[in-house]
């Protein structure tokens, strides 16, 4: 499982492998914006970018959010952050030249 922050209109990606990690805290602010992706909510989660049901602006309620990525192993969890990636770059062009990180790895 990874924790995954998404920034936006300082775009940015970053995955953290920990949960314990000390930097997934201080973007984890209260009312923030949390998607689970897991086997039984892929495939939904993902039309759901892709049809732009989320949507990000400079604004406090949108300018960030959380993935929680739950899937059967390590390569198949970075897949669907770049997919997720792909699809808010075609919504988003600052999105497109965003490099994903990861954080303690």
């Amino acid at each position: 499982m990874i924790s995954v922050y998404i920034n936006y209109p300082n775009p940015h990606i970053t995955i953290h492998k920990a949960q314990a990690c000390g930097n997934i805290r201080p973007h984890d602010k209260e009312g923030q914006r949390k998607i689970t992706i897991n086997e039984n909510s892929i495939s939904k989660e993902l039309l759901r970018f892709s049809e732009k049901d989320y949507r990000f602006s400079s604004n406090v309620e949108q300018n960030d959010m959380w993935l929680v990525v739950d899937l059967e192993n390590d390569s198949a969890e970075a897949q669907a952050v770049e997919d997720v990636r792909k699809h808010l770059a075609h919504h988003y062009t600052p999105f497109g030249r965003v490099k994903v990180d990861v954080h303690c790895d």
